[in-house]
């Protein structure tokens, strides 16, 4: 199965959520806060490439649910325009690049990433996988190493971030 179908079928149990909130600790609606509430009451598949860009910002104040439901569509749409850079493609890239020491991740990122199940996180670990080959995102970094240093740093944190939701669920019963 391709890439496309792939993040499909992950995440087609995803439910839509009826209006998007925002994450714990947004102290203040700006212009970038209201990026993340525009999606509200949208399908993630009606979503855009355009979409994206006008909102890009939004990636980083959608709470758990708003962040894993229209995940897909960032994956998907940056999936399908290899050539073309997407901001929050890469924001999520840079989101993913975090301290090998779950102790020091933040709670936004604990809050969102660590709800992903297994298969969902698999499936971003496969688009990174991919990503990095795209000429689009090649000498992202402090290196500018292509798919050296942040790509890698974001492919180990997604290992860490598994274990860690595995280390969790097996402590919960």
């Amino acid at each position: 199965m391709k890439l496309p179908e792939t993040i499909e079928q992950v995440f087609s149990s995803r439910a839509k959520p009826d209006h998007v909130r925002l994450a714990d600790g947004v102290l203040q609606l700006d212009f970038e806060v209201e990026e993340a509430l525009w999606f509200s009451g949208r399908d993630w598949h009606e979503i855009t490439w355009q979409d994206w860009r006008q909102h890009s910002s939004a990636i980083y104040f959608f709470d758990a649910e708003a962040f894993a439901y229209y995940l897909p569509s960032l994956l998907l749409l940056s999936a399908q325009n290899r050539n073309e850079w997407l901001e929050p493609a890469q924001s999520l890239i840079t989101a993913l690049d975090q301290s090998p020491n779950a102790e020091a991740w933040t709670d936004s990122f604990v809050s969102r990433f660590l709800e992903l199940n297994a298969a969902e996180l698999e499936i971003l670990k496969v688009w990174l996988t991919e990503v990095c080959e795209y000429d689009s995102y090649r000498g992202w970094g402090i290196a500018g190493s292509g798919a050296g240093d942040t790509l890698g740093r974001a492919f180990d944190t997604l290992d860490l971030v598994q274990k860690e939701v595995e280390r969790r669920r097996l402590a919960s019963g």
